[in-house]
């Protein structure tokens, strides 16, 4: 039954209330809505879609309100568990007289990086995943391995005032809190960390202990050593769990560390504060930065090596109210370039684009999509496909980012007197069957572009638009005469990268209606099939992804898109003329048909796709996507 809607109540909510953050009618009609949903949502995800708070000043307010009040609600609060499973763990607490962390662990509702995320907020306390890198080496006199593991703990810095930051993987310990005291006179700051990567780091000191015995002591490590040690341990970690950036984020009170993986952001681990001056100077001197600048923004460049394979690292410092923000951009030089086969085109839409695009001998291609959508992925695979001994290919690009043996690639640099239209006037003079233009930037590329088709050459580029009509429509919008667009465009590629789901952690899961609903979806087709989602795992950060695929629009321009063309028509018109005379998939279709095949969700679909007005019946989409 119902609660009456006079006696619903939110802790959190009348937390937000006293920040100021929300208002008492606001709060009561958020609970309303609430309650009249048919499907149960976290208060938080109502407030935002009412409108009423964005989701960083909620979850800001969240890690404040914490404290006072139970673990349950917060997460009940925040949507990472529902009420219903909270009592299943509350219940198996009482029963077995585990904790409640511990229940809901063996329930399956939560992980244990999310969970201690959670109760390392609740507490004020740091999370840090601590690693043999990490320690101020001065913090290990005296100290065995043996008294670390019995008591669950790694220290890891020690500041200018004496304070010395101590992981442990249970912060109501009190054995623990009491041999920390009794090993470090004065101040200790307890931060929380996972006991497996505590057990590890442990596991590494005794390593290191045998490792030096009767040579030298682990001490003699300088705190400069201590400080590159560890950034390297950070490079290092990044590029093995695959990021494409490495955050390095000071807020008021420690140092947050996160990784780009898979386009998302996953928190790795806090650092002390006191490391992070270090930190970023080691990163300058790798770099090549300025040092003894901090008022500034800087970038810079370096290349990191790990065995045999090279990671080029763009650097960007971007100067904060807490200090030097570092943000890493990761290139892997030695990554392979994928077949056509492999970009995740249905077989349907890869026979039709190899035929008539590739194959063809003259005629511009685009490729469409914002920033990190995977379209010089698609560009790259699609002139290796193109790469024959009887076609002569010439790029020019900023920056080469593959390098394809028997390609001439060029890379713009305004330094050498190599600028976009120099490259562009040399390039048509260098005898090519193929030109590259890395991007579509104005006006003046996209005439070159044009022209170097008129005159019998197949162009290749990129353009940042949202779908494959809106490249059509940018080119008009840069004054290209109609007639021109329509006689020499062949084919316009729109693309987004949806993250895949975990083949550790998947598991069956039924979408909910709201989901269903917000695809353009009817359910009742919906139930006929059977989903997939991960659950979260060591695997896949406990993110329940694990790589990206490519969801397509592929817009091959007819006789009938080219008349809508000439008669600038407008995107709808152009879309539905697409759609009934072309075969056009669109983009949100080819995703929820990857969704059917078990390879995504419904959650990445709406969040990277754009809204398709009308969708076809799920039948017939995964049909057309067979």
């Amino acid at each position: 039954m119902k609660q009456a809607a006079n006696e619903l109540r939110s802790s959190i909510g009348e937390g937000l209330v006293a920040e100021g953050i929300l208002t008492e009618d606001q709060l009561r009609r958020a609970l309303r809505v609430q309650q009249l949903l048919e499907e149960p949502r976290p208060l938080l995800d109502v407030l935002v879609e009412l409108g009423y708070a964005n989701r960083q000043v909620l979850n800001t307010a969240i890690a404040k309100l914490g404290a006072g009040m139970r673990l349950g609600e917060v997460l009940v609060e925040q949507g990472l568990i529902s009420a219903e499973t909270l009592e299943m763990a509350l219940n198996a607490q009482r029963e077995r007289g585990v904790r409640l962390g511990e229940a809901l662990i063996d329930l399956g509702a939560i992980n244990q990086r999310l969970l201690l995320q959670n109760i390392a907020n609740q507490a004020r306390a740091a999370f840090i995943e601590p690693s043999f890198a990490m320690i101020d080496p001065s913090l290990l006199r005296g100290v065995s391995p043996e008294f670390l593991a019995k008591h669950g703990c790694v220290p890891i810095s020690k500041d200018s005032e004496g304070r010395v930051t101590v992981v442990v993987s249970d912060l109501q310990d009190a054995n623990c809190r009491q041999a920390i005291e009794d090993l470090f006179q004065g101040i200790q700051v307890l931060a929380l960390g996972p006991e497996d990567a505590i057990r590890k780091t442990i596991e590494d000191f005794r390593a290191y202990r045998q490792h030096l015995a009767g040579t030298e002591s682990i001490t003699a490590v300088s705190s400069e050593e201590t400080v590159v040690r560890l950034v390297e341990h950070i490079l290092t970690q990044a590029t093995e769990e695959g990021a494409s950036d490495i955050h390095i984020e000071p807020l008021e009170n420690k140092v947050r560390v996160r990784y780009r993986i898979d386009g998302v952001l996953v928190y790795k681990t806090d650092l002390p504060l006191d490391l992070h001056s270090r930190i970023v100077s080691r990163i300058k001197v790798l770099a090549e930065a300025n040092i003894t600048e901090h008022q500034r923004h800087q970038g810079g460049r370096m290349v990191f090596k790990i065995g045999p394979r090279q990671f080029d690292m763009r650097l960007s410092i971007y100067v904060t109210i807490h200090g030097e923000c570092v943000v890493l951009r990761v290139l892997n030089k030695e990554m392979g370039l994928l077949s056509i086969e492999q970009l995740g085109m249905s077989p349907a839409m890869l026979q039709r684009y190899r035929e008539d695009v590739l194959d063809l001998p003259t005629g511009v291609v685009l490729i469409t999509g914002p920033t990190g959508s995977g379209k010089t992925t698609t560009l790259y695979s699609s002139l290796d496909y193109c790469n024959k001994i009887s076609a002569k290919i010439i790029t020019a690009e900023d920056p080469v980012e593959y390098v394809i043996d028997g390609i001439i690639q060029c890379t713009i640099s305004d330094k050498w007197g190599r600028s976009f239209e120099a490259t562009l006037r040399e390039m048509v003079r260098q005898d090519p069957d193929i030109i590259v233009l890395g991007e579509i930037r104005d006006k003046v590329s996209a005439e070159v572009a044009i022209q170097a088709a008129l005159t019998g050459h197949k162009v290749y580029s990129t353009f940042h638009t949202e779908d494959s009509i809106g490249g059509l429509l940018r080119l008009i919008d840069m004054n290209i005469e109609t007639f021109l667009i329509s006689s020499t465009v062949i084919s316009v590629i729109a693309q987004r990268l949806l993250r895949r789901i975990c083949p550790k952690c998947c598991t069956p899961y039924v979408p909910n209606v709201r989901e269903v609903q917000a695809a353009g979806l009817d359910i009742r087709e919906v139930r006929e099939y059977t989903f997939k989602k991960g659950r979260g795992c060591a695997h896949c950060m406990y993110t329940g992804y694990r790589g990206r695929i490519a969801a397509y629009e592929l817009l091959i321009l007819n006789e009938g898109v080219k008349e809508a063309i000439l008669q600038k028509k407008t995107a709808h018109d152009i879309r539905r003329i697409s759609v009934e005379t072309s075969g056009l998939v669109s983009m949100r279709e080819d995703a929820v048909a990857k969704v059917v095949k078990g390879i995504t969700t419904f959650e990445e679909v709406l969040q990277h796709t754009p809204r398709t007005f009308t969708m076809r019946p799920l039948r017939q989409i995964v049909s057309l996507c067979q």
